[in-house]
């Protein structure tokens, strides 16, 4: 764990560590890995530069991986009963736990359409919730990835079926592979891309799984011992639309099992009673958040941990909807506003997903180095302590969060509220630092900077190893750094001003030939 020291704020640059004070007997750990991060290393090593959540065990820390495959949309992981990872995806390819391809686990979701307009693999597949993994309900060594495969389809626009692969996994045997790849079991190519979701048969041992179509319906299947079968299609009572409702929200079961949401800009904010028994929806109401006008942004939603709350994302607001509220003109609460942050993009709401420690986590739809939290999401309108920025990364996100099913709704805490953590009180901001020539031999020159206040330099590889510090002294202009004493590779420049109540930082990358 890497910390700076500046003016008595402490900040963590790779977000600190987590302590798990009071383990819940008994609670599934299939979530307790995130895995994110999709740049390429250009350091000789090849590969990705990439990053881990890890949830589990009495320590929860995050850190730097190189991975072969980048994940810049869709995303899914699973860990075994320990909340040891096993295999995670990027739409395109399966990994292990040591970030190696497994066993013919290439090729997923090949086709004319991913060749046509999406050819590098290692990037993953676009779209942010068209990716699953399920284990076999017949079997401890299997694993269903349910995933939609967009279809070429001139000259009608271009479709969306569902397939699913099948990984075989013996941990004891050291056996890891996909023994079924790209297998259709919905051919009618009608699917909206996203909101592909799952929670747990009341059997506990079957998958409801549901995905919205063009038009009026909501599929709705069933894995269980003989496999992924429809059981039914059911009326949205609401009209979706390629143009609006595509690729443009999520769809999130609540963590009781008991209802059933979408949400996007257009359509707004559907609600469904759920039965886990039968499968079977029922329309309860449509709640209008935010009134954006059609702008065409990418909103997401997800649920508190008692159910009770709905938080709604769409680019730049954050509401909190109240489902058991008295009085329905006072439920839907404005939590906060996109406050204009860069790091080194917009920063602005996308993509939610709860954690196994009872938080929400954010994501911004652009390559950031943070995301947002909100810590208390069972807690009423603001106290629910949502914080911009609030955690800081590795390395770049690329928008993804992994999307999983609701593992707990048969569990008494639906998250372990005991996994606490220690961030960082104080998050920097970056604003972008101009740097001239790159890549260079190792003298890099400041085109403009310079400070009222004393500043620092930091020179750092790209797993935030501080390499050499600077002080730079107020209103003299800094005219170059020289890291010619250093390896050929890719290196972090940052400058931090010491008094720094804006918390606000300079920083680049630079390539040193």
């Amino acid at each position: 764990m890497i910390r700076f020291l500046l003016d008595g704020a402490i900040y963590f640059y790779v977000f600190g560590f987590f302590i798990l004070t009071d383990c819940i007997i008994g609670q599934s750990t299939s979530d307790h890995i995130w895995v994110g991060g999709y740049q390429k290393n250009f350091d000789g090593q090849g590969g990705h530069n990439m990053h881990i959540m890890d949830f589990s065990n009495d320590t929860l820390n995050t850190g730097y991986i190189n991975g072969p495959m980048g994940i810049l949309d869709n995303n899914a992981s699973i860990c075994d009963k320990d909340g040891n990872l096993l295999f995670y995806t990027n739409g395109r390819a399966v990994m292990n736990a040591n970030h190696e391809i497994i066993e013919n686990g290439t090729e997923i979701n090949d086709g004319v359409w991913a060749r046509r307009y999406w050819p590098d693999p290692t990037r993953g597949l676009p779209g942010f919730q068209d990716v699953l993994i399920l284990p076999d309900p017949s079997s401890e060594l299997g694993y269903y990835i349910i995933h939609k495969l967009p279809i070429y389809n001139p000259p009608a626009k271009d479709s969306f079926g569902i397939r699913y692969s099948y990984v075989f996994f013996d941990i004891s045997k050291n056996i890891s592979k996909v023994i079924v790849k790209n297998d259709s079991f919905y051919l009618k190519n009608d699917c909206l891309w996203a909101y592909l979701t799952a929670i747990r048969h009341t059997n506990q041992k079957g998958w409801w799984i549901l995905q919205p179509t063009l038009g009026t319906n909501i599929l709705t299947f069933l894995l269980d011992a003989k496999g992924i079968n429809l059981v039914s299609i059911q009326d949205a009572k609401h009209l979706f639309t390629k143009e609006k409702s595509s690729s443009s929200g999520t769809a999130k079961f609540s963590p009781d099992g008991r209802m059933y949401a979408i949400y996007n800009e257009t359509d707004n904010l559907l609600l469904y009673d759920f039965d886990r028994s039968t499968g079977l929806l029922t329309f309860k109401e449509r709640i209008v958040p935010v009134d954006t006008s059609g702008q065409g942004i990418f909103c997401s939603v997800e649920w508190s941990p008692n159910s009770r709350y709905i938080y709604t994302a769409t680019q730049n607001w954050l509401h909190q909807i109240d489902t058991q509220a008295p009085e329905p003109d006072k439920r839907i609460v404005l939590i906060d506003t996109y406050n204009g942050t860069l790091d080194p993009f917009a920063t602005t709401f996308f993509l939610m997903a709860q954690g196994p420690d009872c938080k929400i986590y954010m994501s911004p739809a652009n390559g950031s180095y943070s995301l947002h939290v909100i810590n208390k999401p069972d807690e009423a309108g603001k106290a629910c302590d949502f914080v911009q920025n609030g955690i800081r990364l590795p390395n770049s996100n690329g928008g993804s969060l992994p999307n999983f099913p609701r593992f707990r709704v048969d569990e008494v805490e639906k998250c372990n509220p005991g996994i606490t953590s220690l961030f960082g009180e104080q998050v920097y901001y970056r604003r972008d630092l101009q740097v001239y020539p790159n890549p260079s031999s190792g003298l890099f020159y400041f085109k403009s900077f310079s400070s009222p206040v004393d500043c620092r330099l930091y020179v750092s590889d790209i797993q935030g190893k501080i390499l050499f510090t600077a002080d730079l002294p107020a209103a003299q202009i800094a005219e170059s750094v020289d890291i010619s004493h250093l390896p050929s590779g890719r290196y972090n420049i940052d400058i931090y001003p010491v008094e720094n109540r804006e918390r606000i930082f300079y920083g680049t990358q630079v390539v040193k030939i």
